[in-house]
């Protein structure tokens, strides 16, 4: 079976379309933060939840929620909740899981040791979510970075950044945690759209971009006034 999955659209319409009209796989999967920063949060919710894919919270959901205190989140963020908090039904995030499975693997937004606010950029953050996995494989998000962070069948450690077309066999690691970037805003200094798929019959990943109109964001964003500096990052995947 193939599987998509994508994680952290926020708000971002045409990163989602380009994704969307790229992947082909029998089952999309959502690491959350659907929302926030992009100028289109309700219409973003409106397809996951049409297309029925499985979706976990993230720390903008719970944000919205008020279950994550914004004291945590920068001025920027804290002013796009703000905004957001004006566009979407609640009823259409309350009931969000933080963390799923599927056969083989562990979803979440950000680690099995907190769900929607721990950033795992290195083995010594990741250390935690090996320990709790019960499956081979966890996919995660909320760092908008892609890469993955292992623990070898040797006892040793390893972890890496992913670029477009990178693939990765699960079937090497004994423990695999990968992150799948970010639809909606990247920050691996690729302003493309990113997302994975894994077959889960030949245990392979892969990390792919998509081209799409930011341009066309940057203007939506503008015009509902959405903070400058994330106006101009969707630029540079910064």
């Amino acid at each position: 079976m193939l599987y998509a999955i994508i994680s952290d659209i926020h708000g971002n319409l045409e990163a989602l379309d380009a994704v969307l009209a790229a992947i082909k796989a029998d089952k999309i999967i959502c690491l959350g933060d659907i929302v926030g920063y992009g100028p289109n949060p309700k219409e973003c919710l409106e397809k996951i939840k049409a297309l029925n894919i499985p979706t976990v919270a993230g720390n903008h959901e719970k944000a919205l929620l008020g279950e994550v205190d914004t004291k945590w989140f920068n001025e920027r963020a804290k002013l796009a909740i703000e905004w957001t908090s004006t566009q979407v039904d609640l009823a259409a995030i309350k009931d969000l899981p933080t963390v799923g499975e599927e056969a083989g693997f562990h979803y979440v937004h950000a680690s099995l040791r907190d769900h929607v606010n721990e950033y795992m950029m290195s083995i010594s953050e990741a250390l935690a979510t090996f320990e709790l996995m019960t499956k081979p494989l966890c996919f995660i998000g909320h760092t908008h970075r892609p890469g993955y962070l292992a623990r070898k069948k040797d006892g040793f450690y390893e972890s890496r950044s992913l670029h477009d077309g990178d693939e990765l066999l699960a079937y090497d690691f004994d423990r695999l945690i990968i992150n799948v970037g970010s639809v909606g805003q990247p920050r691996d200094r690729d302003p493309r759209a990113a997302y994975g798929i894994f077959d889960t019959q030949t245990r392979l990943f892969s990390l792919h971009r998509s081209s799409y109109d930011i341009q066309q964001v940057q203007e939506k964003m503008r015009a509902v006034n959405l903070p400058q500096k994330l106006i101009d990052r969707l630029a540079t995947g910064s």
